[in-house]
């Protein structure tokens, strides 16, 4: 899916008593898991750029944490609710205004292309994000994502000039790193996963990972709060959605 062309760029700062064209409104829907979709909109508004409040990016998010766990639903095949969550979020977005919409949970895009047009048409793909970056960046990256990602081939099909740079998990790592993902949800330090990253990049021969599931967004910001970032350099598609919201791109 492609997203709609961005908006036309802002001419400059307004001056006193002319009219300021807001941002575009942006949906997140979030709470896949909460914790993720809060670090994106601390990505969204952190570092503070000396803009003026008004100015700011405007979000809407949509936080429900009770979405049907989106790996049992693509183990078992019971779909319908997750796709019904999902389009009620988006629905529900769209008719408060957003004019882009970013589901934040990896997983879930599983059901995205099974979404109504028009809902479709507003959604912008954190997988077609990680498949973009993947083809510019043209070096091999390991990939991190969810046990449910990974058997749904999510990230694994798509263009060849940009899945031929990913190097998968091992079963037994990719459990590991499952089992790494939800100690996160539950409130985990991110820069325990550090570990993680620092035994399997050697062992497969790579220097760079894709971030592909949300919650390792917050492992992405522990890294570059701790000055990591160069040891680590990841491909993280809430990070490119957040300055893409920021500079209003999207």
């Amino acid at each position: 899916m492609t997203p709609l062309a961005a908006p036309a760029p802002r001419t400059g700062p307004a001056t006193a008593g002319t009219v300021r064209p807001g941002l575009p409104l942006v949906g997140v829907v979030g709470g896949m898991g909460p914790l993720a979709s809060t670090e994106l909109l601390r990505s969204v508004y952190l570092p503070a750029d000396g803009r003026p409040e008004q100015d700011s990016p405007r979000v809407l998010l949509w936080s429900d944490p009770a979405v049907v766990d989106r790996t049992e639903a693509i183990g078992t095949g019971r779909l319908d609710a997750l796709r019904e969550a999902v389009e009620r979020a988006v629905r529900g977005l769209v008719a408060a205004g957003a004019e882009r919409v970013v589901v934040a949970c990896v997983t879930a895009h599983r059901v995205l292309g099974d979404l109504p047009a028009d809902l479709l048409d507003r959604c912008v793909s954190l997988v077609d994000v990680v498949h973009a970056e993947l083809a510019r960046a043209a070096r091999p990256h390991l990939l991190l994502c969810t046990e449910g990602t990974a058997r749904a081939g999510l990230l694994t099909t798509g263009p060849q000039d940009a899945v031929r740079h990913l190097v998968l998990l091992s079963p037994d790592d990719q459990q590991a790193l499952h089992r790494e993902v939800y100690r996160l949800k539950a409130g985990g330090d991110p820069l325990h996963a550090v570990a993680f990253l620092r035994t399997a990049l050697p062992r497969y021969g790579v220097r760079h990972f894709v971030a592909a599931c949300t919650e390792l967004h917050l492992v992405t910001q522990a890294i570059t709060a701790a000055g990591l970032s160069a040891e680590f350099p990841a491909i993280d598609p809430l990070a490119v959605v957040a300055g893409r919201i920021k500079n209003g791109e999207l």
